[in-house]
């Protein structure tokens, strides 16, 4: 019995050794549903391969409650130690963000010029050093309904087969639709005034939302152009003139196009089976663009002052880095140039792979910190026009701009007194 209960303490003694010397790596995501339950097959696969660290995920959807548990981590010392964050949520914390130079990284086996240009703009400082590895893009393509299009005559391999659909194209295919779709609904059943869709038309109609030293606002002009289009489609019946939840609409199959984010493929997929299309998202300006975002893989400088945590958090990254692809299965495109183009994420992932295509054109929202605040004050501007009828689309991004101007002024205020 003595015997027992000496080997019982040793044994004891030593299992509390090797959790005492266990590495602990809270990664923090805004990875709610699906896309958060492949992260965390991911993560299991990573703490079991690592004994020695245990990575924990933690999930907070919202941007703004992310920001918040972000700034008062980083002020008590409580922050992540590893975050997956949104690009556009970045900037109000880049000096807070452990930077890398190029030569780090690749002594992790990041390269970080893997990464397609247009991700990285805003991420790096003026000494050549990385705020940030952008690990994806969630980008817009077209989703559309096979059925639909076979029933009004149209070929339904079209948007894929020649995407991205100019505007030609895209109007001709609207026109088609039109006539098989349901009376009060619209083939591209689209809410007009969603400002996403704006800033991605925005930026196809050669516009912008700020001029690069994020002075002034930049939309006015191609705004108007972009607002006269739509008016000119809700007119054809070919977009709605009232906003609604499109989600529904395209689901049931009475609407036939949405132009939309990349997270809802893999659902559409499952829903729809062989009736669900999809194709790059259609250029309807001058400018060959798509609207993007990008999830981020950034440390708190505070929180890996420890040199064990780095090594630990670091090994996390790589990890991450080095099963992208395992990530990309949960509805995401690569934000690397090598992934993106190979034979393997066209086997394993060909809806992936079609979207992915449109990522060397990706452009992201600019790096200033009142963006959500920007956008908040157009799309008012934008239900007055295509919601209300109440203003003119001159009108409007006049207002707007002004009352942007305001927001810009108020920051740059700020920064003086610091």
């Amino acid at each position: 019995m003595k015997r027992f209960l000496v080997f019982f303490a040793l044994m004891l003694s030593l299992t509390i050794g090797v959790f005492a010397q266990k590495i602990q790596i809270t990664f923090m995501t805004p990875l709610g549903g699906a896309d958060g339950a492949y992260m965390d097959q991911i993560i299991q696969r990573f703490n079991k391969e690592h004994p020695n660290i245990e990575v924990t995920h933690l999930v907070v959807v919202s941007s703004l409650e992310y920001k918040q548990k972000l700034a008062t981590g980083i002020t008590t010392k409580t922050a992540p130690q590893v975050l997956f964050i949104r690009k556009h949520d970045m900037p109000l914390f880049m000096e807070q963000f452990r930077t890398f130079t190029k030569d780090e990284l690749k002594k992790y086996g990041i390269d970080i010029d893997d990464v397609y240009p247009s991700v990285l703009a805003g991420l790096v400082d003026d000494k050549g050093r990385y705020y940030g590895i952008p690990l994806d893009v969630w980008i817009f393509y077209m989703a559309y309904n096979k059925a639909n299009f076979k029933k009004a005559g149209l070929d339904p391999d079209l948007p894929a087969k020649a995407g991205p659909l100019n505007r030609e194209q895209f109007l001709k295919v609207l026109e088609a639709l039109r006539k098989i779709t349901p009376a009060g609904t619209a083939p591209w059943c689209e809410n007009p005034s969603w400002d996403w869709i704006f800033v991605h038309l925005l930026w196809q109609f050669g516009g912008d939302l700020l001029t690069p030293d994020f002075k002034k606002p930049a939309f006015e002009k191609a705004g108007v152009e972009v607002l006269k289009f739509l008016m000119d489609l809700q007119e054809k019946g070919y977009l709605p003139k009232a906003g609604i939840d499109p989600g529904p609409v395209f689901e049931s199959g009475d609407g036939s196009i949405l132009i939309t984010g990349i997270w809802t493929i893999n659902p559409w997929l499952e829903l729809f089976k062989e009736n669900f299309g999809y194709a790059p998202a259609p250029l309807l300006g001058n400018t060959k663009a798509v609207f993007g975002g990008s999830h981020v893989i950034a440390l708190p400088k505070v929180m890996v002052e420890d040199p064990k945590v780095f090594e630990a958090a670091m090994t996390w990254v790589k990890y991450l880095w080095d099963h992208a692809l395992d990530w990309y299965a949960a509805g995401q495109t690569p934000a690397r140039k090598s992934i993106a183009e190979s034979k393997e994420l066209k086997e394993k992932l060909p809806h992936i792979y079609l979207v992915a295509q449109q990522v060397p054109y990706v452009k992201t929202f600019p790096m200033f910190p009142y963006v959500a605040e920007i956008l908040s004050e157009i799309v008012v501007y934008i239900e007055e026009v295509l919601i209300n009828r109440s203003m003119t689309p001159e009108q409007a991004m006049k207002e707007a701009a002004a009352a942007v101007q305001e927001i810009i002024d108020d920051y740059w205020a700020a920064q003086k007194k610091k």
